[in-house]
């Protein structure tokens, strides 16, 4: 091959490239530290700094814009942009085309020690009246379990307040995300919280092991751009450079 033969290849595999990035809205939830909050005014955690990391492989420019979740949801349901962190269900799976697991999500089950009860199958939380996020799915056998009456979900906007709903004596344990480094996050972030640390207890065994997604209202068409995603987050994994993205948000 000469060199303007391989002047023009080049040139051509790099016009294609432009051609096919995209500018892409997604939201998210602005308060599920450290996994996507906002600090500052602007995004922040382990799934928008994937997501940084992923542009500079898909040639995609992805426009985070954070909310409560059940906004945030919304939206995405209406085909105004991508959404991200979001559990995969089949109900979800009629609506939405959803990328390869992101990032896996432990939900703690949050009692007071006073008040705290064995967990070991779902059967254990008949009765209970537990606190959890507002439009959130927890995966298909417990939504089936919430949707049969097997437990009651009262749900809110913040994890924070969901705790502090714990402390008043109105739950009997509270849904929360991100594993032990989650709850210690929401712990410290509220003095009136960390006050009390030392009444609540997480339980050792987690409702659930919850993958997250990007996905997209299948109206919009993103299968390419979710295509291009996966590829970039493949070699990030066989890098290492996924592990220490989200090793380093988490911080």
């Amino acid at each position: 091959m000469n060199y303007r033969h391989f002047l023009f290849v080049f040139l051509l595999i790099g016009a294609s490239t432009v051609l096919q990035a995209e500018t892409l809205v997604v939201f998210g939830d602005d308060s599920y530290s450290p996994v996507v909050h906002l600090k500052d005014g602007k995004p922040a955690g382990v799934l928008p700094a994937v997501l940084a990391r992923a542009e500079l492989l898909t040639g995609d420019t992805y426009v985070v814009k954070l909310s409560p979740w059940k906004r945030a949801y919304a939206l995405a349901v209406r085909a105004e942009g991508g959404v991200l962190g979001v559990s995969f269900n089949q109900e979800r799976a009629k609506n939405f085309d959803f990328s390869k697991p992101i990032f896996d999500d432990d939900i703690q089950i949050v009692t007071l020690k006073s008040n705290s009860f064995a967990f070991g199958k779902l059967e254990d939380l008949k009765g209970k009246v537990i606190g959890g996020v507002l439009g959130a799915s927890y995966g298909d056998e417990v939504d089936q379990a919430i949707a049969e009456g097997l437990f009651t979900v009262e749900r809110d906007v913040g994890q924070s307040g969901r705790l502090r709903k714990l402390l008043a004596g109105r739950l009997d344990a509270a849904f929360i995300g991100n594993g032990n480094a989650g709850f210690l996050g929401v712990v410290d972030s509220v003095a009136e919280l960390r006050a009390h640390r030392n009444e609540f207890s997480v339980l050792p065994k987690p409702l659930a092991r919850d993958p997250l997604h990007l996905a997209f209202s299948k109206a919009m068409n993103k299968r390419d751009a979710l295509a291009r995603f996966d590829a970039a987050l493949e070699k990030l994994k066989k890098n290492g450079q996924l592990q220490s993205t989200i090793a380093a948000a988490m911080q």
